[in-house]
C-alpha cells in the first residue's frame, strides 16, 4: 500500500468561520458538534441560520477537499516544477498575491483549489528546490530571502496597487522576516490549501455566473 503525502485536510479550521454562538438552532448542541456533522455530511452550511451566504460555497469546497485534492506519494526526492509568477483568472491591480513552493505536487494542489473559483489571483511559486512547503521550511529551502527574491523577480510590484502577500500557514515563523526583507505586509494563510476558499470567502466566487 502506497503511503500518501499529507495534504493537511485534517487541519482545516471550520470552527474559525462559524458565528460560534452555540445557539443550537442548526439542530446540533453547539458549533463544534455542528462542525463534526458538516464533516460527516450530516449537516449543510445552510443549516446554520447565522452563517453568511457568502460562506456556503467556500464551505462546500473545503468540505470536499478529500475528493478535490490530488493524491501523491510521500516523496523521497524533491520534484521541482517551474518557479515564478502565474496568473489565475486574469488578475488585476487589486488581486491577492499568494505565495507557495515549486514542488510539482504542491503546484497541482494549489491549482486544483484555484480551479474552484472564477476570482482572479496572482500566484508566485518560490524556488524551494522542489521541496513541498512543509519540507522546505524544515530544510530552509523556503526562507524570507527566497520569497523576497522571487517577489522582486516577478515584477509584481508594477502590477498591483497594494503591497501584501499571503504566505502558507506552515511558513508563519518567517512572516516578520519576509516583511522586513520585502517591505510588504505579510498575511499568514491557512495550513491546508483547501481552506483558502474559507479564508478568502468574500473573494471566492463560484465558477460561472456574471
Amino acid at each position: 500500500m502506497m503511503l500518501l503525502a499529507d495534504n493537511y485536510v485534517d487541519r482545516i479550521d471550520f470552527f474559525r468561520y462559524l458565528p460560534q454562538t452555540d445557539c443550537a438552532e442548526c439542530g446540533a448542541k453547539n458549533c463544534m458538534e455542528y462542525v463534526e456533522a458538516l464533516r460527516r455530511g450530516l449537516k449543510k452550511p445552510a443549516d446554520c441560520p447565522h452563517l453568511s451566504e457568502t460562506l456556503y460555497y467556500p464551505f462546500q469546497v473545503a468540505l470536499n477537499a478529500d475528493n478535490l485534492l490530488p493524491k501523491f506519494p510521500c516523496l523521497t526526492v524533491p520534484r521541482p516544477g517551474p518557479p515564478g509568477l502565474v496568473e489565475i483568472n486574469t488578475p488585476d491591480k487589486d488581486s491577492p498575491i499568494l505565495i507557495s513552493g515549486n514542488n510539482i505536487h504542491t503546484q497541482d494542489v494549489i491549482t486544483s483549489i484555484l480551479g474552484t473559483t472564477r476570482s482572479p489571483f496572482f500566484l508566485i511559486f518560490a524556488d524551494t528546490k522542489g521541496d513541498t512547503v512543509d519540507m522546505a521550511v524544515i530544510l530552509k529551502n523556503l526562507t524570507a530571502e527566497v520569497i523576497s527574491k522571487e517577489v522582486a523577480k516577478s515584477g509584481i510590484h508594477e502590477r498591483v496597487s497594494h503591497q501584501e502577500v499571503i504566505i502558507p500557514g506552515l511558513a508563519v515563523a518567517m512572516s516578520y522576516e519576509i516583511e522586513q526583507s520585502t517591505g510588504w505586509k505579510v498575511t499568514v494563510g491557512p495550513i491546508c490549501a483547501a481552506e483558502l476558499p474559507l479564508y478568502l470567502a468574500d473573494r471566492w466566487l463560484p465558477p460561472g455566473g456574471d
